[in-house]
């Protein structure tokens, strides 16, 4: 639905307003009358009815003080007949319930204006359904009466109404203050307004920007304000922020709030898994009949209530209060009330993982902003989602099911499928089976060509599921939603593998693992790039940007960047004599070299933090080489205080580490951490919460069949094996952890990397510009006397 200021009504089409009175709300997409709104295949509909026009048909009323113009696509014989396409991905014999009901809506729809404009005849409907994926065809023939298409017409206008007014406030109060929004600050801060002029620019243009920004630019307001500024010039419909953590996302909605403070008038919501939405343990995934929220028709009330709070962003709590007391899903009713704002808020996965994506908008794709913060970790979660296991056990696991009868057909397909499964994929491992040490047979092989026969497998596996499934639904015995939960979940597994495998190309690779008798295939995502780049296809411009991402030619290659997209590196806001940067090089980190230096680790921690009392992180490459870290450093130094991370923590075991940093203590306290754990980024611990990182070892991820496949795979790509797989991903570790120290303009602090490779050029050359005055050093005793040097320095600034 779109508001026309110059005709002062709401433009709106069939399918948006059938969708309106199936869900309870409405989409601000905008119609497009060069493109239909019904997915119809003109070829199609022209060859099966030659004897058909096709037309658009107008139709204007009024509802709830609004003019409306309702738009619809469709084939017309004479006053009296027409028919549509509707593209489905089930059966064109046997559409699903929720495709039938769309598609017989908007043929109502269409059948109601052109009932109105040729004098109130009853209309004969034709439905033609396609499946472009396997060229099936199917019809549906009905003659809807005069009195039948004006009951459901007023009863999707009614549902329509309730939403004229937020998209009419939006064209004429919300998007102008946006578009005459200013900063929200008192002042840019230094490389901010490069930031924001290339974002800007971006963003309008429909391009994608790769940005690279320190710790203290104030990534967040540099992203949001030039989109925001964007949308109020019409550029863009929409706002996304995705970031793959709590953090962050709280950073944006308190940007959001400021902008608000400061005269920018807008909604936008921080939408929350269906997890920690849910209060009632997501029974609706055993039975919906079980949830008492889950049938509930006062979805639109809800939403209406949510925009009327005057809650510029909208929380979990909030959504979760009104849900309750009305009685709706707040899973569903975040989804929905997003529809109406102008910022969504939301984990990375609602745009990129292939499952739990928001349909909504990125089915078909929107002219919508997409910000990606901390976008280091976007290509590691693209290639987790864009990954899948089996096993053979899971394969034949219905066959062991005892909820299935014995005469289940699923459970005999199971058993046969194990089989084949077995017998497909044991020959590509079954030269490589090796006895370890300890006796145990082991063997591991890669293939760029998986077996023919698991494909068709699949496809068998996954239909024989969804007809178990079907059947269990007119099934009357207590075990029935049991039943139903095993099979949905088998087949989810089955699907996501299936459709992983429909992807194979040049950028995945097949592993099969052989362990005592038991075989388990990996399908593994070398290479996320296009993944990445067709994601972002669905909206009209980008920005990834993140403290760390560097080297950005590596960041822009495996996100999906081509020649065109703009990278950007900001300088730091910072003074280069609040931070002392030293790497001792004469210190080996290497797995087989990692205990007989021990002590030489523990004597450069002691040298670092003696020249100052305060709280200093040590980041380790293990979490069993931390502890033998922490253990020999308190058996040395048992005066001074230490915490550690430890396996399995609980929530509150974190939250404990955390506040013993920030605790105002004034003596010394050592927290030794995993590098790329929990601690090393995400979390801000300014001034004297942390002034100094000891980081021992370069990163690099630990050498496994994947990351030598990774390596091979980019080496024949771009001649940079070795970087892409593992030098790059580790040293993007050190920077998080040493990004702990100077978090604002006042902090100061030490960052101290030990590891003999840093004097490699290729290390050397992938240090930040705000490390330039890095020094190597030889012993803990000159590292000391030039920590000494740095703290009586920075005491007379």
């Amino acid at each position: 639905m779109l508001y026309d200021e110059k005709s002062g009504r709401l433009i709106i089409d069939c399918h948006e307003m059938v969708t309106v009175a199936r869900r309870g709300i409405s989409a601000h997409i905008p119609f497009d009358e060069d493109e239909p709104s019904i997915s119809s295949p003109k070829r199609i509909m022209r060859a099966l009815l030659p004897d058909y026009a096709e037309q658009t048909l107008c139709y204007g009323f009024s509802a709830g003080g609004f003019d409306f113009e309702l738009t619809a696509d469709a084939f017309v014989r004479n006053a009296k007949a027409l028919a549509i396409a509707c593209e489905i991905d089930s059966s064109p014999a046997k559409p699903r319930r929720e495709e039938a009901a769309q598609a017989r809506g908007e043929a109502f729809i269409a059948a109601y204006a052109l009932s109105e404009l040729s004098g109130g005849a009853d209309i004969e409907i034709r439905i033609i359904y396609v499946n472009p994926k396997t060229g099936e065809q199917a019809e549906h023939t009905e003659l809807a009466t005069r009195k039948r298409l004006v009951t459901f017409f007023n009863k999707c206008v009614c549902a329509v109404s309730v939403f004229a007014k937020p998209e009419a406030e939006r064209a004429t109060v919300r998007l102008p203050s946006l578009r005459d929004m200013k900063f929200p600050y008192p002042a840019i801060r230094e490389g901010q307004r490069e930031f924001i002029r290339t974002a800007y620019r971006s963003i309008c243009r429909g391009g994608r920007l790769y940005a690279s920004a320190p710790t203290g630019t104030g990534k967040t307001v540099s992203a949001l304000y030039p989109a925001l500024r964007a949308m109020g010039g019409g550029k863009v419909d929409k706002v996304f922020y995705l970031t793959p953590k709590t953090t962050t996302a709280d950073a944006a909605r308190d940007c959001l709030e400021l902008m608000r403070e400061r005269g920018a008038v807008l909604k936008a919501i921080l939408l929350s898994s269906k997890e920690r939405s849910c209060s009632s343990g997501l029974l609706c995934r055993k039975s919906k009949r079980l949830c008492k929220n889950s049938a509930c028709n006062r979805l639109a009330e809800a939403v209406i209530e949510l925009y009327n709070s005057g809650v510029a962003v909208v929380t979990r709590e909030l959504v979760g209060q009104v849900a309750e007391r009305l009685r709706v899903c707040p899973y569903e009713l975040s989804l929905a009330y997003s529809e109406l704002c102008d910022v969504v808020i939301c984990d990375l996965n609602y745009l990129f993982s292939p499952t739990v994506y928001i349909r909504r908008f990125f089915d078909k794709g929107g002219r919508f902003a997409f910000l990606i913060d901390e976008a280091h970790n976007l290509s590691d979660r693209v290639r987790e989602a864009y990954s899948a296991e089996l096993s053979d056990d899971f394969i034949g696991s219905m066959a062991e099911c005892e909820l299935l009868g014995p005469l289940s057909p699923l459970k005999k397909i199971s058993r046969e499928a194990k089989r084949v499964f077995v017998d497909s994929v044991l020959p590509l491992v079954k030269d490589e089976v090796r006895e370890d040490k300890d006796g145990k047979r082991l063997g591991a092989a890669n293939t760029k060509e998986p077996p023919l026969r698991l494909y068709s497998l699949l496809d068998e596996l996954r239909a024989a599921a969804e007809n178990e499934l079907l059947s269990q639904y007119s099934a009357e015995d207590e075990e029935k939603d049991a039943r139903i939960s095993v099979i949905r979940d088998y087949l989810h597994t089955l699907k996501g593998a299936s459709d992983i495998l429909s992807r194979f190309d040049d950028s995945y690779e097949m592993f099969v693992f052989f362990d005592e008798g038991k075989i388990r295939i990996k399908l593994f995502c070398l290479d996320t790039a296009d993944i990445v780049r067709e994601r972002l296809s669905k909206g009209h411009s980008a920005v990834l940007f993140s403290a760390t991402l560097s080297p950005l030619h590596y960041y822009r290659a495996i996100l999906g960047g081509q020649g065109q997209d703009e990278m950007l590196e900001v300088g730091s806001p910072f003074d280069p004599s609040q931070l002392s940067v030293s790497i001792m090089d004469k210190i080996s980190t290497r797995y087989s070299e990692r205990e007989d230096t021990l002590g030489a680790f523990v004597r450069a921690i002691a040298a670092a933090v003696s020249t100052r009392r305060g709280n200093y992180m040590v980041f380790s490459p293990s979490l069993a080489y931390s502890e033998a870290l922490a253990e020999l450093f308190r058996k040395k130094y048992p005066k001074i205080k230490t915490i550690s991370q430890r396996k399995n923590m609980t929530p509150r075991e974190r939250e404990e580490f955390l506040e013993a940093l920030k605790s105002d203590d004034k003596s010394y306290l050592i927290a030794f951490s995993v590098m790329g754990g929990i601690y090393s980024e995400g979390i801000d611990l300014a001034g004297e919460s942390l002034i100094g990182a000891i980081i021992v070892g370069i990163g690099m991820p630990g050498l496994s069949y994947e990351r030598e496949a990774m390596s091979a795979y980019f080496q024949d790509k771009y001649e940079e094996g070795k970087q892409y797989a593992y030098i790059y991903p580790g040293m993007n570790r050190v920077f998080q952890a040493a990004g702990r120290v100077i978090r604002r303009e006042d902090d100061r602090g030490i960052i101290v990397l030990i590891d003999d490779r840093f004097d490699d050029p290729i290390y050397r050359k992938s240090l930040p510009a705000l490390w330039h005055g890095v020094k190597f050093i030889g012993d803990a005793k000159a590292l000391k006397a030039r920590l000494e040097q740095f703290w009586q320095e920075a005491d007379k600034r």
